[in-house]
């Protein structure tokens, strides 16, 4: 019994080398490009060619970073310049900037034994041997690198003048090779005429003073002879070192401020608190050969030095961009 024809017999009557159940309009039409499987291979070999040359580096040079340059000196020596200068490095140093301490008290160097450190070359030698002064940078403490300064017992007058000089033209070498965030410059009291020239190459110097009257007229003269400079001289700065008590050191702050604003013109601001508080374990440091802040950290002097540190690093980060946002009300009322 035969049965009757359906569509798919009727389909290959018209047309016998049809497939059934295939479109005519799309079977009769070649197949247009790469089947899929074409396509994988050749996304394949496109791989393996990528792969096989070399990228470029990406195009994402780091900012730039440019280290921050402090002149500490004074008008009168026994003020703490020099203790100032080693245990502000060395506070610095404490909180991850890398430091860069450079003694350059004319002749009078004496930073390498108040960092107990027994050194078989200094500044003098590199202008000697007519090398780089960086190449002379030795580790100090806590991490901090140090150039020892030219002692007057083993150079001339002429070496020791042409040290200043000399540091100021290789500052920013020793800026590049050493990545340095602070470079702090123990410039000794007095500032001398090599000082002065020495002041145009750093980003501010830091006036030391006690608060005795001596001090603060001797601070004074410093700053005249820095508003003497071309262009007005750089930015200044003041410390208040030997302070008996908070008062006292707010009212000499006070003093010079407004005598250098009223007779030299100049603008004279402290940094952070500016002061650093008389403390007697500073005295017994000096005398193990150690930085107060590492021998006693917890004493008053150590605690002053610690907040002017925070502040110079709050400034650089200010000026670099880097500063924590500080948020708002609504900020501050959700973090509470």
């Amino acid at each position: 019994m035969s049965r009757p024809p359906d569509d798919r017999d009727r389909d290959r009557d018209r047309d016998p080398g049809r497939t059934p159940g295939t479109d005519p309009t799309t079977a009769s039409k070649p197949t247009e490009g790469p089947t899929m499987p074409d396509q994988a291979n050749e996304l394949r070999q496109l791989m393996r060619v990528d792969a096989r040359v070399p990228k470029a580096p990406a195009s994402n040079p780091s900012p730039s970073r440019r280290a921050r340059s402090l002149l500490i000196t004074s008008g009168k020596g026994g003020v703490g310049t020099s203790n100032l200068s080693l245990n502000l490095a060395v506070a610095l140093g404490a909180m991850g900037r890398r430091v860069v301490l450079i003694d350059a008290d004319a002749g009078l160097a004496n930073l390498d034994l108040l960092c107990g450190l027994a050194l078989d070359r200094d500044l003098g030698d590199a202008l000697l041997a007519g090398k780089p002064l960086a190449e002379t940078i030795v580790d100090g403490p806590e991490s901090i690198r140090f150039l020892s300064g030219v002692h007057a017992a083993r150079a001339g007058d002429g070496e020791v003048e042409a040290a200043r000089d000399r540091l100021a033209a290789e500052l920013p070498d020793i800026a590049r090779q050493t990545e340095a965030d602070f470079i702090l410059i123990d410039g000794g009291s007095g500032l001398a005429p090599s000082g002065s020239s020495l002041a145009d190459a750093v980003d501010a110097v830091v006036v030391v003073a006690s608060p005795e009257p001596t001090a603060l007229a001797d601070a004074q003269a410093v700053v005249a002879r820095l508003r003497r400079r071309p262009g007005g001289g750089p930015p200044i700065r003041s410390v208040i070192g030997q302070a008996r008590s908070s008062a006292e050191a707010i009212e000499a702050l006070d003093r010079l401020s407004s005598a250098c604003r009223s007779f030299l013109g100049a603008a004279v601001r402290p940094i952070g608190p500016g002061f650093i508080r008389f403390d007697p374990k500073v005295p017994l440091a000096v005398r193990r050969r150690r930085p107060f802040l590492l021998d006693a950290p917890g004493c008053e002097a150590s605690r002053c030095v610690k907040r002017l540190a925070r502040a110079l690093t709050a400034e650089a980060d200010t000026a670099a961009g880097t500063a924590p946002r500080k948020g708002g009300w609504l900020e501050a009322l959700v973090g509470r």
